[in-house]
This record gives C-alpha cells, sequence and structure tokens, in this order.
C-alpha cells in the first residue's frame, strides 16, 4: 500500500476498503502503519492520525463499545473522528489504546 498524498488517506471514499482490508490481515495492517508513519512523518498534520484511529474503528466495526472500553461518551469518539475536530489527548490515547495502537514519542534528529 502506497500513499503518496494525504488527500488518499482522508477521502470517505477509501475508509471502508481500508477498513475491509485490514480486518484480520496482518500484512495490510503493517503497510497501513507504514503510510500513515511515512504521511505523519513528512506532514506532521494531526488529522492522518485521526484519520487511521478512524479506520481502525471502523474495522473494528463497534464504537458504542470503543467507547465504553475507553471509558469516554460515545458522542466523544464520533467527534473525534470528525474533519477539523480539536480532541483531547486523553481521549485520542484512550482510543488509540483500546484500538490497539501506541503512541510513541521520538525527536526529530536534524
Amino acid at each position: 500500500m502506497k500513499i503518496k498524498k494525504r488527500t488518499e488517506i482522508s477521502s470517505m471514499g477509501l475508509f471502508e476498503g481500508f477498513a475491509k482490508k485490514l480486518q484480520n490481515n496482518p500484512n495490510e495492517l503493517k503497510a497501513f502503519e507504514k503510510a500513515i508513519n511515512e504521511v505523519y512523518n513528512s506532514t506532521g498534520d494531526i488529522e492522518i492520525i485521526l484519520t487511521a484511529l478512524k479506520v481502525l474503528a471502523e474495522a473494528k466495526g463497534n464504537i458504542s463499545k470503543l467507547a465504553r472500553d475507553s471509558n469516554i461518551e460515545r458522542a466523544s469518539v464520533y467527534n473525534l473522528f470528525k474533519k477539523g475536530s480539536n480532541p483531547t489527548f486523553k481521549n485520542v490515547a484512550a482510543v488509540s489504546h483500546n484500538l490497539g495502537v501506541n503512541l510513541n514519542l521520538s525527536f526529530a534528529h536534524k
């Protein structure tokens, strides 16, 4: 999976395709992870991370359970995935954790 533009990820038409490809497919998941990291690292756009979380949530298919397991309101989960949202880091971290996504801090070396 080669993703060159942010618009390729954030396009609504691609969400369902990505979500279906990622279900029970470790190779596609690894390719998606690599593509998201490449795009985020080159743009620094937080929308890429939120888009990735939305795709993964759709692959799991149960937002209500995700919200319950994350200990946040269901509406907050939906708002987290809205374009232009400004979610709290606490909510992003909780949803990430429950989707099996590790958030890592690394320092850019120039």
